[in-house]
């Protein structure tokens, strides 16, 4: 698993590629801890490059919400992959997750909008 990180006009976008699972987990997890530790931190947790997901996976992404949330952080969920978005709604988590089909529309959502403009970025067919 590759994780890219950047930082967003105070949003930390984490953008993992690849399988978010038992095995990929444990990193995940380190670099989006370690991210929040022990101060706020806004997350974006961009999922629109990860190609599957399994039940540890989920464990890490619900772990890392009531982290953020407890520290009065906020965080947002980019799933594009209609696979991925189908496990969030079984598990009823696209009730409590802010989720939004791509970069563009989380980080419009959140109100990081500095350079970009290109409505193709914010389109929901990318």
């Amino acid at each position: 698993m590759e994780i890219e990180v950047e930082e967003k006009e105070g949003y930390q976008v984490v953008s993992p590629v690849g399988e978010l699972d038992i095995y990929t987990v444990p990193l995940f997890r380190k670099v989006v801890l370690r991210l929040e530790g022990d101060r706020r931190h806004d997350l974006i947790l961009d999922l629109s490059r990860v190609t599957f997901i399994d039940s540890s996976g989920m464990g890490s992404l619900i772990e890392i919400f009531q982290k953020v949330q407890s520290a009065g952080g906020d965080i947002a969920y980019v799933v594009a992959n209609p696979r991925i978005l189908k496990v969030f709604k079984l598990v009823d988590l696209d009730e409590v997750f802010r989720i939004y089909p791509n970069l563009g529309r989380a980080l419009q959502s959140v109100g990081v909008t500095g350079g970009y403009v290109d409505e193709e970025f914010f389109s929901d067919n990318t």
